[in-house]
């Protein structure tokens, strides 16, 4: 529908709705005169019909009633007229007999008169007050009804005809305020089109004129904006032709090639920029393939190595296994999953009893191991005749590097050492021993002398003689004691750590060392208490941790050429943090400058030939296998060694 249409049709509406209006007013006011003067009509000729026979009525003259009626129905508006006495009884009546035969009902309102076309009203017959009858009588409404109609119709038809011509009016009216919009929606039709050369005319200085003016103007901004449009679209395409170059070169340095040359590099646009960040992808491509080169000699030469290489990321999960350690630990990792963690690795380790330390309290030792500090060496022992020397190094950005050793031949090589040196030491302490066995040999040899002397002579004695082989049986313990310490001693250490007293061990090491030292002037003072202090280890490679100490105790004594010393031996049990053990000398100390390469291998202050240097280093494993610490530190007359161990009897 169109907007001339549209308008066409409102401006009849309201014509209509206004028309409406005002011919129901009209016929309201119309119809409300007209019946008002009927009804005062109705009651005006009643009143007079009364008055006219109100004496007949009271002679009860129905000649004269009859007559009187007769003459007023001959009135075409009077349909009928009916007389009543007081009692009720119809003395005369007249008019239509269809209204007369219809029992007689007063009408209040024209409404309920236009059902019958007839006002029905009764008035009585009085005279001084005094009612003589009533009168019935119907007035007819039909001479008002068709004046009200006829009204009505002259009301339509004037206002058919006002609605013609405000609908001529209003067409013109519509073509002349459309007109401009007509224009316009030809000139949006044409834009929609993509004609935006396209103006609309203006014509008057109205709101359509005006927003003709601004179609026009938008019109032009539209041409103007898809000319600049045009323009950055071709500079795209020549971009998007330049990108297409540099995405190439892209490709083939992500596909593993060389890009020979970048172009457009010194462009400043964004184009320069993407060659630009080309040339920088190009050059971290090359380094990434240069690391990735460096990865894979790096892995290459994991690989060759004997040791046992493994690398967990900082999220727990296993980066790299190298070949000796996937060979050593094929059945661990063949029950598990490709992706596993360190835990995953010690506690299928465990199922399979491939750690045997671990069998008394498998969870804490997998904490140890998961918790142990960084870069610190550990043994371990892997089933089943394996031992493993471990080292466990966070790194940034990596995470836990883990390597393993294995040492199983280096640690036997050492027990054959220190059997050696035990061997060595038992010969060194030869001559002491040998002194510390002549003194009970000769108080026995001199004992069996007098009891042969006096057996001799005839005088046995029983009290004498029962001292003497008393003393002898003493002397015999003496001799036997020193002959178990060297055996105990001389024993090979059978590698398995087991509980032992470390106060028996001080005691055992005491007596050997004393026999020693007495012939070379050199005093020992021990000083243990007497409760027992349980550790646990190698007892056997223990004492010789402590022979060594006491042994290079006497060494420095000797180089400081007085020709006498002492050396100190101390225990402290049952301390917070364990028991504690020192070992003291007069020899003069060691050099500051070399104290903290003591414990290395194969360093020693001894002159050549006198020293291996592997003493010291081989203490300090032993007594890092027993989870305890060993230090130095220099005192006023020489050296003082510590170690501690944790308390192993609870």
């Amino acid at each position: 529908m169109s907007f001339r249409l549209k308008t066409v049709l409102g401006i009849a509406i309201i014509e209509l709705m206004v028309m409406a209006i005002l011919i129901a007013v009209n016929q309201f006011a119309l119809g409300g005169s007209a019946t008002t003067q009927l009804f005062q009509r109705a009651e005006s000729t009643g009143r007079l019909f009364s008055d006219a026979v109100a004496d007949a009525v009271i002679a009860t003259d129905l000649a004269t009633l009859d007559a009187t009626i007769g003459t007023a129905v001959s009135n075409a508006d009077l349909t009928y007229v009916r007389v009543k006495n007081s009692s009720g009884v119809v003395l005369s009546q007249g008019g239509a007999s269809e209204a007369l035969s219809v029992p007689f009902q007063r009408d209040q309102n024209f409404d309920t008169a236009r059902d019958d076309h007839v006002i029905d009203i009764d008035l009585p017959v009085m005279i001084d007050g005094v009612s003589y009858g009533t009168i019935e009588l119907g007035i007819s409404t039909l001479t008002v009804e068709e004046e009200i109609a006829q009204a009505l119709h002259w009301n339509l038809v004037v206002a058919l005809a006002g609605m013609s011509l405000v609908a001529v009016f209003g067409y013109g009216l519509g073509s002349i305020l459309t007109r401009e919009l007509h224009w316009l929606r030809e000139g949006a039709l044409k834009i929609s089109k993509g004609d935006l050369e396209s103006r609309i005319r203006v014509r008057g200085n109205d709101e359509l004129a005006e927003t003709a003016r601004y179609f026009n103007h938008m019109a032009q901004a539209l041409a103007n904006d898809r000319a600049t449009l045009q323009t950055q679209q071709d500079e795209l395409l020549a971009k998007k032709a330049r990108v297409e170059v540099i995405v190439d070169c892209m490709t083939d340095i992500s596909g593993g090639g060389d890009a020979a040359h970048v172009p457009d590099t010194d462009r400043p646009d964004e184009i320069g920029d993407m060659a630009r960040a080309t040339v920088i992808f190009d050059n971290s491509m090359r380094e990434v393939r240069k690391a990735r080169l460096e990865q894979q000699r790096l892995i290459s030469a994991f690989d060759q190595v004997a040791e046992q290489v493994a690398i967990f990321g900082l999220e727990g999960n296993v980066l790299f296994l190298n070949a000796a350690f996937k060979e050593f630990n094929r059945a661990v990792l063949d029950a598990l999953p490709q992706q596993f963690t360190l835990q995953d690795f010690l506690q299928e380790g465990v199922a399979q009893d491939a750690f045997p330390d671990a069998k008394s309290s498998p969870e804490e030792w997998i904490s140890n191991q998961l918790y142990r500090s960084n870069s610190t060496p550990r043994e371990i022992k892997r089933s089943p005749d394996r031992i493993l020397l471990t080292v466990q190094s966070h790194v940034e950005g990596i995470g836990v590097v883990l390597s393993a050793k294995d040492i199983t031949e280096l640690r036997q090589s050492e027990r054959k050492l220190i059997q050696a040196s035990k061997m060595a030491t038992l010969g060194e302490m030869a001559t002491g021993i040998a002194h510390e066995l002549n003194q009970p040999l000769g108080v026995i040899r001199m004992a069996a002398s007098n009891c042969v002397k006096r057996i001799g002579k005839g005088q046995c004695d029983p009290d004498y003689m029962a001292g003497k082989l008393t003393r002898i049986g003493e002397q015999t313990k003496r001799a036997s004691l020193i002959i178990d310490h060297m055996r105990v001693f001389g024993r090979k250490a059978d590698g398995n750590p087991v509980p032992f007293d470390l106060r028996e061990s001080l005691e055992q090491i005491s007596t050997l060392a004393r026999a020693q030292l007495q012939t070379l002037d050199i005093s020992l003072s021990v000083s243990i208490p007497n409760s027992s202090a349980i550790v646990m280890g190698e007892r056997v490679i223990f004492e010789q941790v402590l022979l060594n100490l006491i042994s290079n105790a006497r060494d420095a004594i000797e180089m400081q050429g007085t020709g006498s010393g002492e050396i100190s031996v101390a225990a402290d049990f049952g301390r917070a943090d364990g028991h504690s053990i020192t070992i003291q000398d007069t020899g003069g100390g060691v050099p500051e400058d070399v104290l903290e390469r003591l414990f290395e291998p194969f360093f020693t202050t001894k002159e050549p030939g006198k020293g291996t240097g592997l003493g010291l280093s081989i203490s300090f494993g032993t007594i890092q296998e027993m989870s305890g610490t060993i230090s130095v530190q220099n005192t006023k007359q020489g050296a003082c060694f510590t170690i501690q161990l944790p308390d192993a009897g609870s």
